[in-house]
């Protein structure tokens, strides 16, 4: 019997220190009705942040930290709750879904290896991924459910009007430009070079519209401006204080279908034309009626949203075994699972 002690004590000894490991894995930092949320979960969370945000300051003593673990810890308290009102009512997500989901992502990159690559760069998992995937589409589903009868009134929709029509639907003088940009270089040392050679073109293409060639057709064929040129150089409606002050004093000055004289900015020389003239007016009710039942259906539900979490967690037995002002991180601290 004596010769057997050493194998029982190292068996013995082998229990307790896997206990002491686990024990120590899977402390407790807060419960929602019975189910536990372990450190394990939260450490995973702010890994991803780290990772996500390098730049970030998530040492453990920063205020960034603390608000972090917080932040996290109560996510998953929503999280659990979710989860179990959406056992209770039979919203499930199927793995289809979750693989469409996915699939519609790494088909964003250019290749699949491009999104390996990624992940791998952001140390982001494939089980990681599709979780938080699994739990978006839950929540979007229990979301359609929760707000499923939220209905906006025309006459709601047109009291928001009467109350901020002088505010949000009120349109500022604006006109239509069009240009043609020779730009300078902005390099050191190529500048006053660059603004010899940008004039030659600008006046050039000047000579050219006195001749009469089209304004659209010059301006995709010499225009610098590479975005609008393709539009014969169509910039849009602008309002006063958009662009530059140079264009913006002599843009509200002309007439439709004028073209300016050689206009010269911080970015290079410039010819304007304006195309149309809005003056300042206000939008009628029925012009914008969509647009106002759409905010205020989404603000509506996010209302309805907010009102139905709150209810959720208040009905709710929640307890915290951490300061989470104060989040405790090493292996001697929390409340460890028995």
């Amino acid at each position: 019997m004596k010769k057997n002690r050493p194998a029982l004590f190292l068996a013995v000894l082998a229990i307790i220190v896997v206990s002491f490991l686990f024990v120590g894995c899977s402390k407790t930092v807060a419960s929602v009705n019975g189910v536990k949320i372990k450190q394990s979960e939260v450490n995973t969370y702010i890994e991803f942040l780290k990772n996500q945000n390098p730049d970030a300051d998530l040492s453990e003593d920063s205020d960034e930290f603390k608000s972090a673990k917080t932040i996290i810890i109560n996510s998953l308290i929503d999280k659990k709750l979710l989860e179990e009102y959406a056992k209770e009512n039979n919203i499930e997500v199927d793995a289809a879904e979750v693989d469409g989901q996915f699939e519609a992502i790494a088909s964003s990159y250019p290749t699949q290896s491009d999104f390996e690559k990624d992940l791998k760069e952001k140390n982001i998992s494939t089980k990681f991924l599709k979780e938080e995937l699994s739990a978006q589409i839950l929540v979007g589903k229990i979301f359609e459910k929760v707000t499923e009868n939220i209905f906006v009134s025309p006459d709601q929709a047109r009291e928001y009007y009467d109350e901020n029509k002088e505010v949000l639907f009120k349109v500022h003088e604006s006109v239509k430009i069009s240009h043609i940009l020779a730009m300078v270089s902005s390099n050191e040392g190529e500048n006053e070079e660059g603004r010899e050679e940008a004039l030659e073109k600008i006046k050039y293409v000047e000579t050219k519209l006195d001749e009469g060639e089209k304004f659209e057709d010059l301006a995709e064929k010499y225009s610098d401006d590479t975005a609008s040129s393709v539009n014969g150089g169509d910039l849009g409606y602008i309002s006063k204080g958009q662009l530059v002050e140079e264009i913006d004093e002599v843009a509200f000055l002309m007439d439709v279908g004028e073209v300016s004289e050689i206009i010269e900015t911080s970015y290079g020389f410039h010819i304007i034309k304006i195309t149309d003239k809005q003056e300042e007016h206000t939008e009628d009710f029925e012009e914008v009626e969509g647009t106002i039942i759409n905010y205020l259906g989404n603000v509506f539900k996010e209302e309805k949203w907010k009102s139905f979490t709150d209810s959720l967690r208040k009905s709710a037995d929640i307890k915290y075994y951490v300061d989470i002002e104060s989040f405790p991180t090493d292996e001697g601290e929390g409340t460890e699972e028995k």
